[in-house]
């Protein structure tokens, strides 16, 4: 009952006053970080800020709703008034910052979370290192060492295979025979466990590009046909198979796996993410601009 009254109240707090924000907007960039100020405001609603629980919950959602300095000035007040801050408490405190675009601060709490449990923090840390902050290098080494923790074991950062992601960050680096290796290793050892088809499918369309790369064009193509033998919609391996066949002078072939891919975009079958890009991902125009270029 108290923590609904509670949530009633900050929702109260945060949203009823709209229009009134709107006629003060100034006074409220001028107060909306001011910690005490807000702090005095909570405790009128009967919030108990001497409970830094309740104070870590609130600054959060501050950050949900896009109000950084004031979410994690609020966190440091609260985690302040503790001896002690658990790993999991500055991964947690990470995310939404990551998902605001302050990868900055979201780093520097990741790095205070990864020296006190390196084994548990790894995994997350590599994988957004990867995806969301580009440090490829960065990604590489904390994915490396998540890796040796169970070296007879590929574990799977973020329900993504390690030997996957090492991969990807290598590609990005252009280390394209060692990025190559380690897809290898991904779908050699999951086709032994459990069958090819278990893989996903873009393990074999990043191989296939990073094949394209070395100038294997034939052995990409086979990449990119072993993509949509498990993913016949699968965008991606039509068009990035269609750009290695215009290398080996196949235009017929090129140009039809070119309109295909742009069918197949057409009915909804694309790739993407709602806060990163992925490595592999392509868009219409791309697809319209490939075509003009090579099929007219």
């Amino acid at each position: 009952m108290q923590k609904t009254i509670l949530t009633s109240l900050l929702l109260i707090l945060f949203f009823s006053c709209t229009s009134a924000q709107k006629q003060n907007e100034s006074n409220v960039q001028s107060e909306k970080h001011d910690l005490t100020s807000y702090l005095h405001k909570l405790d009128s609603i009967d919030v108990d800020i001497s409970n830094d629980t309740t104070l870590f919950e609130i600054g959060y959602q501050n950050l949900y709703f896009g109000k950084n300095e004031r979410g994690n000035a609020l966190i440091e007040y609260a985690l302040a008034k503790r001896n002690t801050v658990a790993a999991e408490e500055y991964r947690h405190w990470s995310v939404q910052n990551t998902k605001n675009g302050d990868y900055g601060k979201a780093i520097e709490l990741l790095e205070k979370s990864l020296k006190l449990e390196p084994r548990e923090v790894s995994a997350y840390y590599g994988w957004v290192a990867l995806y969301y902050y580009r440090d490829y290098e960065r990604a590489l080494t904390i994915l490396e060492q998540h890796d040796a923790y169970t070296p007879d074991f590929s574990d799977a950062p973020m329900g993504e295979d390690v030997h996957y992601l090492k991969g990807l960050a290598h590609m990005q680096l252009e280390h394209y025979q060692i990025a190559i290796d380690e897809f290898n290793m991904y779908i050699n050892n999951l086709a032994s466990t459990h069958g090819e088809d278990f893989v996903d499918v873009y393990t074999f369309v990043q191989k296939g590009r990073c094949l394209d790369k070395l100038g294997e064009y034939n052995e990409a193509i086979k990449a990119y046909e072993k993509a949509i033998k498990y993913h016949e919609n699968c965008t991606e391996a039509y068009y990035f198979m269609g750009l290695t066949q215009i290398k080996l002078n196949e235009k017929d072939n090129a140009c039809n796996n070119l309109n295909k891919a742009s069918s197949i975009m057409k009915t909804g079958y694309k790739s993407s993410d709602n806060y990163v890009e992925y490595f592999h991902e392509i868009y219409p125009k791309q697809i319209e601009l490939s075509i003009l270029e090579h099929c007219n």
